[in-house]
């Protein structure tokens, strides 16, 4: 009967967003029912359960994706380390929304793959409704949707939290999701998880460009000098020439600023020469990596755009230093 009465105002709740009433849900998830309805013609009275794909097509999937598991499969397996004790599955889907690594208690296995959180599940917006990797992917944002906030009331029990990950050109290329059966809180109790993934996507995707980048400069900078080193917010990939060929999502945001464009059209940013974005050419980095971080060399700063602000913070010049070793948070040349 409770859950009876549950559905009905869940799907109550679902038609009045529909009918142009106020909500107190987040944007994202208003935005998203309505898609729901008015794009992929879904009936939220309608259950519709996870769908997992088969061997064959998960086969394909994990082909296609396998670099980047590879690239990602470290700093997964710690991701999972620091919250498995508080019974989370950790998804990494690819840019259809199909699963294509997963962490998860064994113990679980039965619940979770019928709950739809297990390698092969498809969470695309079009297949499962509003979800955490499928309204990421749809945004392009870090999001968290939290039991009630799904469209399907058979995944209201769930709470999914999720980071886009894009490749080194500004494509979203995958979405890495934790989620919980049965989460103990509001949707509040799930800010340090969404805290986390999007470290960890920012990581992937710094990995991939070191990876990537390996006849070349990276330009690492941040808002805060002393953790440079060890977890630079934002890096850029630079040619010989001195033009942008690759960036994290993050850098992809702070030179959009500069260039007084969207982070949505990532073209208008790459080929853009390094002194578009900073006061810097290729001869002053290579004086900077010649150097090196012990002279405190950090004179690379970043330009102001038409409204004078400048990237890496509110007037905050980024803290750049250089070596010619391959050294994470630094500008480095491999030769």
């Amino acid at each position: 009967m409770l859950m009876a009465a549950s559905k009905v105002h869940h799907v109550a709740e679902i038609e009045r967003v529909l009918d142009g009433q106020q909500s107190d849900r987040d944007p994202a998830v208003v935005h998203s029912w309505i898609r729901c309805v008015s794009e992929y013609r879904m009936d939220p009275a309608q259950k519709v359960r996870a769908h997992i794909v088969s061997s064959a097509r998960l086969r394909e999937h994990r082909e296609r994706s396998e670099r980047l598991i590879h690239i990602a499969r470290n700093g997964l397996s710690e991701l999972f380390r620091q919250v498995a004790g508080h019974d989370y599955v950790l998804l990494l889907a690819d840019n259809k929304g199909v699963t294509v690594d997963y962490f998860g208690d064994p113990r679980f296995e039965t619940e979770l793959r019928h709950a739809g959180l297990y390698l092969g599940s498809e969470w695309s917006e079009s297949r499962a409704g509003t979800c955490g990797v499928g309204s990421c992917m749809v945004t392009g944002e870090a999001l968290t949707i939290h039991q009630s906030d799904h469209f399907d009331e058979l995944h209201t029990p769930l709470s999914c939290t999720a980071a886009p990950i894009y490749d080194l050109h500004g494509a979203l290329t995958a979405v890495l999701d934790i989620s919980l059966l049965r989460p103990p809180g509001p949707k509040i109790s799930q800010n340090l998880a969404l805290h986390l993934v999007r470290q960890s996507a920012r990581h992937i995707e710094l990995a991939n460009l070191m990876h990537e980048q390996r006849r070349g400069w990276v330009l690492c900078f941040s808002r805060q000098s002393s953790f440079l080193d060890v977890d630079p917010e934002h890096a850029i990939a630079i040619d010989g020439s001195g033009h942008v060929v690759g960036m994290t999502h993050s850098a992809c945001r702070e030179l959009a600023l500069l260039a007084g464009c969207s982070w949505r059209e990532p073209q208008r940013v790459l080929g853009g020469p390094i002194g578009r974005f900073f006061q810097a050419d290729t001869d002053h980095l290579t004086r900077l990596a010649r150097a090196g971080c012990a002279d405190g060399l950090a004179g690379v700063n970043p330009r102001r755009n038409r409204h004078g602000q400048r990237a890496a913070g509110a007037g905050h010049a980024p803290s750049v230093c250089a070596t010619g070793g391959v050294y994470r948070g630094q500008l480095r040349r491999d030769t």
